[in-house]
């Protein structure tokens, strides 16, 4: 905060006073704002460097560490967890989607302009070696390494001049005529020492942005002038393209040979112009209005900057965060290196007892006796125990583990400061931690992952956005139409490309270039399988419901289908579907609800009600013959039984009284039988009644839709007659 609050006072952010904004007054001003830059960036820029070193495992010539560094031996996590974020988060080429700022689905020349855009876009990232995927993955490497990485977009063109035939006042004259070749918009990947910026507390404070380069004296004449050529100041660049303050910590030998000049590139934001630099000049060499004419002006995307905050905007490298935890892990591995050298098997013995103790360790074998002279005076001293002393190997080998243990728990005090999981690193110290502990450990280290998943995601989007724009802004109709390959778009759009050109130029549309952070980060197909998974079941379960929903209630198939969208959204992926579901919702919308033709819906229905009346006086009927049938063989059974009783008091009387009950049992039968008769008679009689309803009614329904088919045959005879 000290260094941060005296290079405020320093740095003087007023420009020049009107009088002084000469070629001479823009270098003075140049030359004070770059030296305040170089002071506040001192810290980061030293710690950088080490950062990238400790990286390499760098070692001076003498095989030791740079800066003094006293540790001997390294367990260099560092290099791994790098390695494992930068192949988590770039491990694919990246799928660019271009759309409109409002996605209209009636808008045909907006959706092709969108569709040259991403063709054109497209084109730019294919791993050549210079395209986009090589820039994002050296923006990324610096990113995680020194804590700042960035690029920047230019606009370059090429073309001839040649003479043609001009109608003048005079008469016919040859008029030289410059025509466009080629136009590029080449994304420039930016070292981390190569990009300055004025002082700010956030990024949109920033007032000025820097960009270093290296042109020799060749290409300085060509750039500017002889003359101002001449004036600069050649020197050995460094490989890194470190500033002057740091070239004691880089090797001669690694220097390049070929002499070149610095030259800062200026962007102005406050007077919207560009200005060229260079210490060896007493002038600046260049200053042009806004070349690109952005409407964010910087010709780069917000930096992706490590552990920044609002006091001032410095990053600062994620190993500084954990260098006290990396630190110790290095102490610790140190002195078990060195225990672990000196863990081996030696001792002392009796130098008097001759050659037969060293004899027994140097030559014995198994089932091999040495001989030994004096066998008494060597039994007295107290034979092989006596004669031996032993190195303390126990306690050797017990300080050793003590170490090891403690490395153990260094490691994971390194992991909840860094928030790098032993599972996402592929690796597992326990092999008794239960599963859900592991899903645990992933879950919570991918929050940290997912963040920078999305910065390096919004980078990429902006870099791609701001070639968009300059595509837009400066690109020829012709050149747009040839790299779109808009020959080669189907029939059916080809004549909204015109328009769709047109709109693309347009200074009022606004395009999103989006690159999403799945499309961009390396695929983990195990997770990508349970995830597409669960989503097939998820969406399974919804549409049987929603299918027996959709029948009960037509026309609500629009809005399952919207509930089925908004489902989908919860979902990492399903975005790839939204354009087939949106194209499907909009289809349901279009389409008329069912409508029952010659009241079939109601004719089903009354088929259905008499349906039920008739499984009803069935069900009656048969409740109505268990029920006699019940009666009937209760009153047999209480017959039987005093029948039985009867014959037991009276042999004598047994027929009278058999001819009595028989009788009685034909009158009852009788009896029972005409109730039932008449009850069938009854549920015969209703249901016929019902059918006589359900025919009235039916034939009434006929009558009236004859009826309306008339009136509209009428109309539409007095409607023709009309016409004619």
């Amino acid at each position: 905060m000290a260094d941060a609050a005296v290079s405020s006072e320093s740095e003087d952010q007023s420009l020049p006073a009107k009088g002084q904004r000469t070629p001479t007054g823009w270098h003075k001003f140049w030359n004070r704002e770059k030296s305040a830059a170089y002071k506040r960036n001192r810290t980061f820029v030293t710690q950088g460097n080490r950062v990238v070193q400790r990286f390499l495992d760098e070692r001076s010539a003498d095989g030791s560490r740079e800066f003094g560094d006293d540790v001997p031996s390294r367990l260099n996590l560092f290099h791994k967890n790098v390695k494992t974020l930068s192949s988590m988060l770039y491990g694919n080429v990246p799928r660019i989607d271009v759309s409109r700022e409002h996605h209209d689905p009636d808008d045909d020349v907006a959706r092709v302009a969108a569709t040259l855009f991403q063709r054109l876009l497209g084109a730019d990232i294919a791993p050549s070696g210079a395209g986009l995927a090589t820039v994002l993955k050296a923006a990324l490497n610096d990113r995680l390494l020194p804590g700042l990485g960035t690029a920047r977009v230019r606009y370059t063109f090429e073309s001839e001049i040649t003479e043609v035939e001009m109608i003048t006042p005079e008469g016919v004259a040859m008029v030289e005529q410059e025509s466009i070749l080629n136009e590029e918009a080449p994304l420039d990947y930016v070292h981390w020492q190569d990009f300055l910026w004025g002082w700010a507390r956030t990024w949109g404070e920033v007032p000025w942005v820097g960009f270093r380069s290296y042109l020799d004296k060749e290409e300085a004449s060509e750039r500017f002038s002889p003359e101002l050529a001449n004036q600069l100041e050649y020197k050995k660049q460094l490989p890194s393209g470190a500033q002057e303050q740091q070239e004691d910590t880089f090797e001669s030998e690694q220097r390049d040979n070929v002499e070149k000049a610095e030259i800062w590139e200026f962007w102005c934001k406050k007077t919207r112009k560009v200005y060229w630099y260079s210490d060896g000049a007493d002038e600046i060499l260049d200053s042009r209005d806004d070349p690109l004419e952005l409407d964010g002006f910087w010709p780069c995307p917000m930096p992706m900057a490590a552990n920044t905050t609002t006091s001032l905007y410095m990053p600062k490298a994620d190993y500084v965060i954990a260098q006290d935890q990396y630190s110790e892990i290095d102490v610790l591995q140190t002195r078990i290196s060195i225990i672990t050298r000196a863990v081996k098997v030696v001792g002392v013995y009796d130098a008097s007892t001759g050659e037969s103790v060293a004899r027994m360790l140097n030559e014995g074998v198994d089932n091999t006796l040495i001989p030994v002279d004096n066998w008494a005076m060597f039994a007295e001293k107290g034979g092989l125990p006596g004669t031996i002393g032993w190195f303390p190997l126990a306690d050797i080998v017990s300080a050793l583990q003590a170490l090891q243990g403690l490395q153990a728990r260094a490691i994971e005090q390194l992991y909840e400061v860094t928030g790098m999981s032993d599972v996402m690193r592929g690796a597992n110290t326990d092999q008794y931690t239960s599963d859900g502990t592991q899903q645990l450990k992933a879950k919570m280290g991918s929050i940290d992952v997912q963040a920078l998943q999305e910065e390096f995601a919004r980078f990429a989007s902006d870099l791609e956005a701001l070639k968009a724009e300059v595509v837009s802004k400066h690109f020829s109709p012709q050149t747009i139409a040839a790299q779109s390959n808009a020959n080669y778009m189907p029939q059916a759009d080809m004549p909204n490309v015109p328009p769709a050109i047109a709109l693309m130029q347009s200074p009022d549309i606004k395009w999103r270039v989006n690159i999403r952070p799945e499309s961009i980060s390396m695929v983990d197909y195990a997770q990508l399988k349970a995830e597409r998974t669960e989503f097939l079941t998820a969406m399974a379960t919804y549409i049987q419901s929603a299918s027996s929903a959709a029948q009960a209630m037509p026309g609500s198939l629009p809005v399952l289908l919207e509930m089925l969208k908004w489902g989908m959204a919860g979902f990492k992926g399903s975005n790839y579907l939204e354009g087939t579901m949106d194209a499907a919702i909009e289809m349901a919308k279009k389409q008329p609800p069912e409508q029952d033709k010659d009241g079939e819906k109601e004719k089903a229905a009354q088929q259905a009600e008499m349906g039920k009346i008739q499984a009803k006086a069935q069900a009656d009927l048969q409740v109505i013959q268990a029920k006699s049938q019940a009666e009937v063989q209760k009153i047999q059974m209480d017959n039987q039984a005093t029948l039985a009783e009867i014959n037991a008091k009276n042999q004598g009387d047994i027929q009278k009284i058999v001819a009595d009950l028989k009788a009685d049992m034909q009158i009852i039968a009788a009896k029972l039988n005409a109730d039932l008769n008449v009850e069938a008679a009854q549920s015969e009689f209703a249901m016929a009644e019902r059918r006589v309803e359900h025919n009235d009614a039916m034939t009434e329904a006929a009558v009236e839709h004859r009826h309306t088919m008339a009136q509209i045959d009428e109309q539409g005879d007095q409607v023709r007659s009309e016409d004619d």
